[in-house]
């Protein structure tokens, strides 16, 4: 069987999810990967991962209104599985399935109209009037959010969405053979990496953005006067943001670029620590950040705040601290650092919990069966 994973943007980081849910169904049916390319380049860290089916086209509507037929073209699935809910995905496979009657699996893994609610529900609408003509404007997104069950099927990433949205958890899955701490040895790849050989790692990986606390992580690190503890931050872009996290932390932070995903478990079998420091908004109640599982899949001990379901999947293997509370990220990366037995056992508990709940062995059987069960439904009904 062949199933057809409609992306939002092949060139955006929404991709990461696609790819994960291709991984997955890829155990037991044919994927392919298929939306709308808004900039000039696919996603870098996946650009090379698979053949992507894509139309380059604008986030403009009546441009991208003009690439809705090839892409409709390109969508030759017997399962259309989209994700998010935005016109881009979402609304292209409810035209291409409602066209031609084929079942539809929507995957909703953030709480889309959440990023625009920094301040009342009022302030996003007035604010997305001038951007009535991008196709992921707010307008939309809340559109297609209040559409969701039209779909045959739902997958959400956390409980903050199955609440919201109602549907099958999966959480980001991780291929915990290519995660393998046993595959690298930390100080090769510190050299290869040039990062310091003889210093304890806090890393953060990821793009940086203030709904990430990254500037909380600055904070708790430059109060840190041990000079054997350093922090890295890979995966950033050259935004304002970042430079206010260079600000914050002087040398106490070292900065690196995005990496291709691939080169994901290197990086983070070159860290002693990794820290997920998300504050507590909108947007991140309804998020589930997939570094966690990168991190829990490597065997590295973790810190991450009270938010969405990070304190559910850290118990027992991680330390959970409070979000925008520099001081209390700053006493746990003390108190691991100051305990080797600790480091040995959150790490060895995370990687274990990773294999049982959330690697890719784990969780192909989860999506086969919503899969199978869609198609079954679809094809009773139909009778």
């Amino acid at each position: 069987m062949r199933v057809s994973i409609v992306t939002p943007d092949l060139s955006h980081n929404c991709l990461g999810r696609s790819y994960v849910l291709a991984q997955l169904l890829e155990k037991n049916h044919e994927v392919e990967i298929i939306g709308p390319q808004f900039d000039a380049e696919v996603w870098g860290p996946l650009r090379n991962a698979y053949r992507y089916k894509g139309v380059k086209t604008s986030k403009r509507v009546y441009r991208f209104a003009a690439s809705i037929p090839e892409l409709l073209t390109k969508i030759t699935g017997d399962v259309i599985y989209a994700s998010k809910p935005r016109m881009n995905s979402y609304g292209l496979s409810l035209l291409k399935a409602l066209r031609s009657d084929y079942p539809l699996v929507l995957d909703i893994d953030d709480w889309e109209s959440g990023f625009a609610y920094h301040g009342s529900q009022l302030g996003a609408y007035l604010k997305g009037i001038p951007f009535l003509a991008h196709a992921n404007s707010f307008y939309y997104t809340r559109l297609f959010e209040s559409l969701t069950n039209l779909a045959d099927a739902r997958t959400v990433s956390n409980r903050f969405l199955q609440e919201k949205f109602s549907g099958t958890i999966v959480p980001h899955a991780r291929d915990t053979d290519s995660f393998d701490p046993k595959r690298f040895d930390k100080q090769n790849i510190r050299k290869e990496l040039d990062l310091p050989a003889n210093k304890f790692i806090v890393m953060f990986s990821g793009t940086p953005h203030p709904y990430k606390g990254v500037d909380d992580l600055a904070k708790a690190l430059s109060r840190i006067e041990c000079v054997e503890i350093k922090g890295i931050v890979v995966g950033a872009d050259d935004s304002n943001y970042v430079r206010k996290v260079k600000h914050i932390a002087g040398d106490s932070i070292t900065i690196r670029g995005r990496q291709p995903f691939d080169e994901i478990p290197k990086w983070i079998a070159a860290a002693d620590m990794i820290a997920i420091p998300q504050r507590n908004t909108p947007a991140t109640r309804g998020q589930l950040p997939a570094k966690v599982f990168d991190a829990m899949a490597m065997a590295k001990p973790i810190v991450a705040t009270n938010v969405s379901d990070l304190p559910i999947i850290l118990e027992e293997c991680g330390l959970i601290v409070e979000p925008e509370a520099p001081e209390q990220l700053r006493d746990a990366i003390l108190k691991v650092f100051s305990d080797k037995i600790l480091q040995e056992e959150l790490g060895q508990s995370a990687r274990q919990k990773c294999i049982q709940k959330y690697s890719y062995e784990a969780l192909a059987p989860v999506l086969d069966d919503i899969v199978l069960d869609v198609v079954s439904k679809y094809h009773t009904s139909n009778k």
